[in-house]
């Protein structure tokens, strides 16, 4: 939902040299649109006028005009550029290098504007003032600094009221929507599958029940995260007489379902795709994925067990898999990988994010 538009105006920085990237990071594609245009949807889901700051005129548009930075090489003029050559009294401020922004992140700063000056995310990595929600009233304190020739924005952020949000704060997947492209190796990374990580088990053991409780660990910590069951049995996810069965009844070989909240992609094969193949749908998309079974497959493994079942263990017991990673089990077990507490799923996720995601 649009804010009013005499209240807030969506700004793009795209004042940078990308320097370090070797190339235009606002027209790097990412799912066949730059990634200027990812940043300018984000802002309209909010803002009813979008405008860029920095001499960007091959950006420019009928409905996206450019302005040329004041002064010039620095972040702090392009905050300059942003509050000067706008009328509402608050500006949202995204970078032109954003692969993943976020309108949720966009409404939670635009949410926490009351009696401050600014709104900016903090997490344990630092804070974000390029990723933020500015009120009018900073630009003479930035006029200020400018003219001094003081640019650090930390300096200003010492002088502003601001209201930092906390990670307990930010939506869901904020990891992702503070992520920007400086380098190649950025790029590479985001271009290459997500880690995988496999939970297996016998029949029964509570696998599925375990997975569940990660996803949402993991997601609360601001991962985002894909799953995939495997099931060796055939299954079907549309019903007799709905319009996607009727669809794939009649000879559609792919058929698709989309909402403005989700979409499901249904494909009909003879011969089971191979992981790869799985995998390839969540590039790009996840920070990780949790998956469900493959437990003959060379993925890094989780094996849960459970002492009241009294079963041998799959992976050191019927066979020895080199990539099992630990077990996650309600007793201690003397194995020679880690033995887990499955009713801890907050210290399985440190694990988790220890071996797959740093």
């Amino acid at each position: 939902m649009q804010i009013p538009h005499n209240e807030i105006t969506g700004v793009i920085l795209a004042g940078g040299k990308s320097r370090r990237m070797g190339c235009d990071k606002a027209l790097l594609t990412l799912e066949g649109q730059p990634l200027v245009v990812h940043v300018r949807q984000a802002l309209s889901q909010l803002c009813p006028r979008v405008q860029i700051a920095g001499e960007r005129t091959d950006l420019a548009a009928v409905d996206l005009p450019v302005f040329a930075d004041k002064y010039p090489g620095s972040s702090l003029g392009g905050l300059h550029n942003a509050l000067q050559n706008t009328v509402t009294e608050w500006v949202l401020v995204l970078p032109c290098d954003l692969p993943f922004p976020s309108p949720q992140l966009l409404q939670r700063l635009w949410k926490h504007r009351a009696d401050v000056q600014a709104v900016i995310p903090r997490t344990a990595f630092g804070s974000d003032p390029l990723i933020a929600c500015y009120h009018r009233s900073a630009l003479p304190l930035i006029e200020e600094q400018l003219a001094a020739g003081k640019l650090r924005l930390t300096a200003l952020m010492e002088r502003l009221k601001v209201k930092y949000l906390s990670e307990e704060e930010l939506p869901h997947g904020w990891r992702r929507a503070l992520t920007n492209l400086n380098r190649p190796q950025d790029l590479k990374r985001l271009q290459a599958p997500p880690p995988v990580l496999t939970l297996v088990a016998r029949s029964g053991t509570g696998k599925t029940t375990l997975l569940v409780k990660l996803i949402a660990e993991l997601t609360a910590r601001g991962w985002t995260v894909g799953a995939l069951k495997h099931d060796a049995h055939k299954f079907t996810i549309d019903h007799e007489g709905k319009d996607s069965w009727r669809m794939a009844a009649a000879g559609a070989a792919l058929t698709a379902i989309s909402s403005p909240a989700k979409t499901a992609l249904i494909q009909n094969h003879e011969i089971e795709p191979s992981f790869d193949q799985l995998v390839q749908p969540f590039v790009g998309k996840v920070d990780i994925l949790l998956t469900e079974g493959f437990k003959r497959s060379s993925l890094p493994k989780i094996e849960v067990c459970r002492q009241e079942l009294q079963h041998s263990l799959l992976c050191r017991g019927d066979y020895e898999d080199p990539t099992l990673l630990a077990v996650a089990s309600d007793t201690q077990l003397s194995l020679d990988v880690p033995c887990l507490n499955l009713n801890d799923p907050a210290a399985i996720s440190d694990f988790i994010e220890r071996r797959c995601l740093t």
